[in-house]
């Protein structure tokens, strides 16, 4: 238009600019709602940040609206100039709210999730309390733990030796439970001395034993505690 109206024309160019970096604005704003509503804890925090992010397609609607619409700036008067520039201020204001609000959201986020993680390390700290604590010691050992004594016809007998030593400062009366095949024969001392070794002779009776694959685990205990013991395996085929 004329200069004679009052009327001077702001340049396309510039408007275009203007209203690109408000565009750019609103969709990093948009990106990081659409992030922290993903990561959300709770539903509700997810639910605001999808408020949020309708409000900021509003306001992009808003700048497309004014992208479309020919940007007039009068002298006269002050009102007609001011009006395209208050309505940015307002998208801007709303962003820089949207933009506390979602700081404000960040942080009660973070405050909610401190109390979940403390029982953690407090079990944490149970679980190496308990593994500090020492094991007991080992009074009665075995060697070798385990034997297998082959194959084993029916109605014969095989038998092999264990060594059971007394690793304490007392000496130690022991007991052999009873095997649950009742095939097993024991010959043993009743005394393991201190700091000594005794041997213990086991038989396997094929005649008692069943057909097939034999494995027992028998127990030698203190006599004095039953507790205290170790255990020895017995491998065989009886055919």
């Amino acid at each position: 238009m004329s200069d004679d109206f009052g009327t001077v024309n702001i340049s396309r160019a510039d408007r275009a600019r203007e209203v690109e970096v408000m565009r750019q604005q609103f969709r990093r704003h948009r990106e990081a709602l659409l992030n922290l509503a993903a990561d959300a804890p709770t539903e509700h925090l997810a639910a605001e940040y999808r408020r949020l992010i309708q409000e900021l397609d509003q306001s992009m609607h808003k700048v497309d609206a004014l992208e479309g619409k020919p940007l007039v700036r009068t002298p006269e008067p002050p009102p007609m100039e001011e009006e395209p520039r208050s309505r940015v201020a307002i998208i801007v204001v709303i962003a820089l709210v949207a933009l506390a609000l979602i700081g404000w959201l960040i942080w009660r986020a973070s405050r909610d999730r401190a109390p979940a993680e403390e029982p953690v390390v407090q079990e944490t700290a149970a679980t190496a309390t308990t593994e500090t604590v020492a094991a007991p010691v080992q009074i009665l050992t075995i060697t070798p733990p385990s034997q297998d004594y082959g194959v084993i016809r029916k109605g014969t007998r095989a038998t092999r030796q264990f060594e059971i030593a007394n690793r304490s400062e007392e000496p130690v009366s022991i007991a052999i439970a009873r095997s649950a095949c009742r095939c097993l024969y024991y010959e043993h001392a009743e005394v393991v001395p201190p700091k000594g070794k005794e041997t213990i002779t086991v038989t396997v009776d094929g005649a008692r034993a069943a057909a097939g694959e034999l494995r027992e685990t028998i127990r030698i205990m203190v006599k004095a505690n039953p507790t205290i013991g170790t255990s020895l395996d017995v491998i065989a085929t009886v055919q």
